[in-house]
């Protein structure tokens, strides 16, 4: 049972801290779809950490993880953390979609650990109730997984058309 308080304590700090990503880069995303998207996930990694805490709540365990967000306070949260490249604006009229390509991958990435971390966390519980739980956080993660790869991919191919058969080999 202290395995699975484990998993959950940390799971509800990656929740937390994908939530935080999506709701600063919402703002600050060229494109309107992609601000709009960031908006939805930042309510569902909100979702998904109550989800995680009302299960932990539920188990009976106590002392909730402290969670703690990059975003330290508001004078630096205006400011770019710098944790995206300088140059992921590839190019302008496109729309703003394409300058995001930076955000994307990120979002895409973190969305992939959640999934790998939920299906590998199924492995180590030995109670059903909790493998089902997992496995539900792990399905939804590859929603979204997969819902970021392909936007990444279409922007790439769109930008990069020429040379798509180098970056995506059949």
């Amino acid at each position: 049972m202290e395995k699975l308080k484990r998993i959950l304590n940390f799971a509800m700090r990656m929740e937390k801290d994908a939530g935080d990503f999506y709701a600063f880069y919402m703002d600050k995303a060229s494109s309107p779809a992609t601000r709009e998207l960031f908006h939805e996930l930042a309510e569902t990694e909100k979702q998904h950490y109550s989800y995680l805490k009302n299960k932990y709540d539920e188990l009976g365990f106590e002392d909730p993880p402290i969670v703690i967000s990059w975003v330290v306070d508001n004078n630096f949260s205006s400011r770019d953390p710098h944790i995206l490249s300088n140059n992921s604006d590839l190019s302008s009229g496109t729309g703003g979609e394409l300058s995001d390509l930076s955000i994307i991958r990120m979002a895409y990435l973190i969305e992939s650990d959640f999934a790998l971390f939920y299906k590998k966390a199924m492995d180590v519980v030995e109670d059903d109730d909790a493998r089902n739980f997992l496995n539900s956080l792990a399905q939804w993660e590859e929603q979204h997984k997969t819902l970021f790869h392909e936007k990444y991919q279409k922007l790439l191919k769109d930008y990069w058309s020429d040379i798509s058969s180098i970056i995506f080999p059949d």
